[in-house]
């Protein structure tokens, strides 16, 4: 059983060394590759001490893979065989020499804390590795080496684990003490990216990710861009960008989904300055003048909401290494923050629109006139009933005496907000010119006139206007474009007809000439229904009309009610035939009895 074992772990550790070996050798067959392109000896002699010492290296990795594990029987027994493993540690050492003494960069400072850095990590896997030797020496002695090989694997997985925690904390140490920045920066974005799902309010966010930018990261060039309905992408916040009305425009197909992916899969999810033409096109030179070195992009399934536009560091360097991670969380974050906002923000004012939209509503029904049951004979009633919240139709009832009274009815063309505030202009019109000396024809030609001076030549109004006089028993009737009067009487029923067009769409003769007006004398019992074709014209799943004959029915049923009873009727039945389909059209709908 424990040789099995034995077996196993022994496979496992091959199999990684091999690995190890692998990539040491991939890297240094590169490194020659790269040497032998070069032309000079001046662009060469750098590089020739990395390449010694890879090479030094890897074959020390060589040596201990192949001679001593054939010499020695274990590392726990025979430690100095191994010991040329060490060459390992010229491998960094040699890339900070060659960095430092051939001015590779000018960053000398940063060499010299590499370097530092390397060494304390070496002490750090030194002393990782002599724990671990003298911890097998010991427990070997105490049991024996029968099992040695199966304690020492066991040994090594739980002070790994052990030792993980304190490795780590040891490199934060080091990080903290040789790049403060660097650490400063880690500290502060992953802070910054747990508060931020806390923030409420769009511009409380984009106040916040600016002061983390500009005031703990210290950047002098910070920008945030955000698109807006337009797809154009618009500076919110800046700093040291001189230019406050800065759009950018951005190349869509960049931003592939698979492309992108691909990119963000290996945590590359940054835009350099490099590439800025590829993403912005003639708009790259803008941010260029402007020092912004880095884009990082804000996205929401797989659409760009917006931008991080990064300048340099106090230091004089461009974001990079552990960094890039951090701050594609950050914009990840920021993007999902940013979004809920605007939707929270499009859901207030949805509902303040809703609710003023409400108010008008009952502002508009308020300025409808109520029923009229008993005037010299007449019982009248009318009702409005909008597709939305307010609407386009609308009814008036106008008494200029005691035995005068003028029906009014009408649709103007469209629905909603903009057709409701064309009717109240309609009404005030209509209720101004209502005078007891007028026809109806004669007051229809003075408000077209006055209505299309001020409408736009898009919209309309079609509309009934009807003068009862109780005295005479006689109702003058003229139509301007819009649904049949219906009359009913002992049982029977008709629709009255007359010529005429919409109001606005001609000013003078053409649509005075198209105008008819008719007189009915009318007598008990008489019934006459004004109505708007959001009546007739309903319609059901089926797309099914409620029609005339249906609203002939329905009066004739009803006849004997009054005019409050009989309106309802009408109204019932027409939602009965519409079931749970939505209204789709104002209905306007008054009803006229003579007692």
């Amino acid at each position: 059983h424990f040789s099995k074992s034995n077996q196993f772990y022994l496979s496992y550790f091959t199999v990684l060394n091999y690995i190890f070996l692998a990539s040491l050798l991939a890297g240094l067959i590169s490194l020659i590759i790269n040497y032998r392109k070069l032309k000079t000896k001046e662009e060469k002699r750098p590089l020739l001490l990395i390449v010694i010492s890879f090479a030094l290296g890897t074959a020390s990795v060589i040596y201990t893979l192949t001679v001593a594990n054939a010499i020695a029987d274990s590392f726990f027994n025979s430690p100095e065989l191994f010991t040329p493993i060490i060459l390992v540690a010229i491998i960094p050492i040699s890339f900070g020499i060659s960095i430092f003494k051939y001015q590779l960069m000018d960053v000398s400072v940063v060499v010299k804390n590499a370097i530092i850095y390397g060494a304390a990590t070496l002490i750090v896997a030194a002393i990782y590795f002599l724990i671990i030797y003298v911890v097998g020496q010991t427990i070997s002695e105490a049991i024996g080496t029968e099992y040695q090989g199966i304690i020492a694997g066991v040994i090594f997985i739980l002070f790994a684990v052990i030792f993980q925690s304190t490795k780590d904390n040891f490199q934060d140490l080091l990080t903290k003490k040789f790049y403060p920045e660097q650490f400063a920066y880690q500290k502060v974005l992953v802070k910054f990216s747990t508060d931020l799902p806390g923030m409420v309010g769009l511009g409380n966010i984009l106040d916040s990710i600016a002061d983390t930018f500009v005031e703990a990261l210290k950047l002098k060039n910070f920008g945030i861009s955000l698109r807006n309905e337009k797809n154009i992408f618009v500076l919110k916040r800046s700093i040291g960008i001189s230019d406050e009305h800065l759009i950018l425009a951005i190349n869509e197909n960049f931003f592939n989904e698979d492309i992108w992916k691909k990119r963000t899969a290996v945590n590359h999810c940054i835009i350099d300055q490099e590439e800025f033409k590829n993403v912005l096109n003639e708009d790259a030179e803008k941010l260029v003048k402007k020092g912004i070195y880095t884009l990082v992009p804000m996205m929401v399934k797989s659409k760009v909401i917006g931008f991080l536009m990064l300048g340099l560091k106090p230091s004089g360097s461009k974001f990079a290494g552990k960094d890039i991670e951090i701050l594609c969380a950050v914009a990840n974050q920021a993007a999902v923050s940013i979004e809920n906002a605007r939707l929270y923000e499009k859901e207030v004012h949805r509902l303040t629109l809703e609710g003023d939209l409400e108010t008008a509503r009952k502002i508009q029904q308020g300025l409808l006139p109520k029923c009229i049951p008993a005037m010299n004979g007449l019982d009248i009633c009318g009702e409005m009933i909008p597709a939305f919240q307010v609407g386009g139709d609308y009814y008036d009832l106008i008494p200029i005496s005691e035995s005068k009274i003028f029906v009014v009815v009408g649709d103007v063309s469209g629905k909603g907000l903009p057709a409701s505030l064309i009717m109240t202009k309609l009404q005030s019109m209509i209720q101004l010119y209502c005078g007891e000396e007028k026809s109806p024809k004669e007051i229809l030609i003075d408000v077209n006139k006055k209505l299309y001076e001020s409408m736009e030549r898009n919209w309309f109004v079609t509309l009934s206007l009807a003068l009862f006089n109780t005295e005479k028993r006689l109702m003058t009737f003229c139509r301007a474009g819009h649904s049949n009067l219906l009359y009913a009487l002992n049982g029977k029923a008709e629709y009255v007809q007359s010529k005429g067009i919409g109001l606005g769409l001609e000013q003078g003769d053409i649509f005075a000439s198209s105008l008819e007006e008719k007189t009915i004398s009318f007598k008990s019992g008489s019934i006459f229904v004004f109505c708007s074709d959001g009546v007739s014209e309903a319609m059901n799943s089926s797309f099914e009309i409620y029609g005339l004959d249906k609203l002939t029915s329905c009066v004739l049923e009803n006849r004997e009610k009054t005019s409050i009873d009989i309106l309802k009727s009408i109204i019932d039945d027409v939602k009965l035939h519409r079931g749970d389909f939505e209204q789709n059209d104002d209905i306007s709908l008054v009803v006229v009895k003579s007692t």
